[in-house]
């Protein structure tokens, strides 16, 4: 698969996944929030939505088709993925942590891209 191929199958999971926990009923006050902002382009979910994210494994369908350096991740403080070497982890480890802890993640494209980096995945709580 091209690297633009790739890109495009990328972008269109992101709200693919979101579709599917929005309609499987993550929680009866679903909670998606729309971020635009500092071109940043995405959804922020909420703790009910996040363990969903996990269990349905949409991590691994956009890592499928991502390489690590078009993901740029950010963890939270304290994070059990966060070492002296960098981040060690995947998408549905950092969103069963977040939500094992009370948190929620935020991802979605950045608008324009920052270097390699095309996707942004960040983990609260």
């Amino acid at each position: 698969m091209t690297r633009l191929r790739k890109t495009i199958t990328a972008a269109a999971l992101i709200p693919a996944g979101i579709a599917a926990i929005a309609l499987s009923g993550a929680g009866a006050a679903s909670a998606i929030a729309l971020i635009n902002d500092n071109g940043r382009i995405g959804v922020q979910l909420n703790q009910g939505e996040t363990a969903l994210f996990g269990q349905i494994n949409v991590g691994n369908a956009i890592e499928s088709v991502t390489t690590p350096s078009q993901i740029g991740v950010r963890v939270a403080p304290g994070s059990i993925y966060a070492g002296t070497d960098g981040i060690r982890g995947h998408l549905d480890q950092f969103a069963d942590e977040a939500a094992a802890r009370g948190g929620e993640i935020s991802l979605g494209v950045l608008n324009p891209p920052r270097g390699s980096q095309q996707f942004f995945f960040i983990q609260n709580w």
